[in-house]
């Protein structure tokens, strides 16, 4: 047609259109930005409320076990090794079938001592990695506060790596014997599976243990010297692969609530690594490894 004006025309809701989607791609943009800082921030206040409470990462390299503890706990130095050109006294004479004179195993009969022992046991504690002692506040008679001690004690069932029958038992026949040298009967309701981390926004891989709290009534003269107040024995297993890890907590119970335990345990719980959950012998057999600590 003639003078006909063949352009399109302009639909007055075209741009007002394209601006709304551009403002509305933005605002979604804009979203998941907040998301992201929300959750750094989150994560950041993780990894702060680990560090206030916890100590850096100790490892056991015989075992790779590693975890981080409670602040107010040191480690406690592991037996002297052997000098390579140390002698065999007389009852040391190795005989053919793999004992000495006196009928005891070599191996056994060659390592010195081990000083984290706890004294105040009638038992060692077998497969003993690591140990750790607190100096702790107690609330004590009429609410004033004294001063105790408090241990954590990590045990594995690494040396028992040639059986695996008494590897697998590790847990129960470890927890028997401390019922039986703290003259405790094991009641059901002694007993809970707990999974960590229970707080939100933890960032943790979930680690299951199985808990079990002993108070003995009657403490024997070697624990009334060490602690002279209501002690409590929290033992705390994990199970990865073959590999059985034990943490035994060693606290009064009447703890002062600004030793941060009931925040403090639970992180040190979350904090336990096994790098290899194979269950293989350690390289120093019948030695324990004194692992390696953050700076204190």
């Amino acid at each position: 047609m003639a003078g006909a004006d063949l352009r399109a025309p302009v639909r007055p809701w075209g741009f007002p259109w394209a601006a709304m989607l551009v403002v509305l791609g933005t605002g979604c943009g804009s979203e998941d930005y907040q998301d992201r800082l929300d959750t750094t921030s989150r994560y950041f206040a993780s990894l702060e409320l680990q560090d206030a409470n916890l100590h850096g990462a100790w490892t056991d390299p015989a075992t790779t076990v590693s975890l981080r503890v409670p602040k107010q706990f040191a480690e406690l130095p592991g037996p002297t090794q052997p000098s390579a050109e140390g002698s065999l006294s007389p009852q040391g004479t190795p005989q053919e079938d793999g004992t000495n004179a006196e009928g005891t195993d070599n191996e056994a009969a060659d390592d010195p001592p081990d000083p984290r022992q706890p004294g105040f046991l009638t038992i060692p504690l077998p497969g003993l990695r690591g140990a750790f002692r607190a100096p702790v506040s107690v609330v004590g008679e009429n609410g004033r506060s004294a001063t105790g001690a408090g241990y954590l004690y990590v045990l594995t069932n690494h040396h028992l790596a040639g059986n695996p029958d008494l590897a697998a038992r590790f847990h129960s026949d470890t927890l028997g014997e401390l019922t039986a040298a703290l003259d405790v009967s094991l009641q059901p309701d002694n007993s809970r599976d707990i999974t960590l981390p229970q707080r939100p926004d933890a960032f943790q891989k979930p680690i299951t243990y199985t808990e079990v709290e002993l108070e003995p009534q009657d403490q024997p003269d070697e624990m009334a010297r060490e602690f002279g107040v209501a002690t409590r024995f929290s033992v705390d297993s994990h199970s990865d692969g073959e590999v059985q890890v034990i943490l035994l907590w060693v606290l009064p119970r009447d703890l002062d609530t600004g030793e941060k335990m009931s925040v403090r345990r639970p992180l040190c719980l979350e904090s336990l690594r096994i790098a290899q959950p194979q269950l293989v012998l350690p390289k120093e057999p019948g030695q324990m490894s004194s692992g390696t600590q953050g700076a204190f």
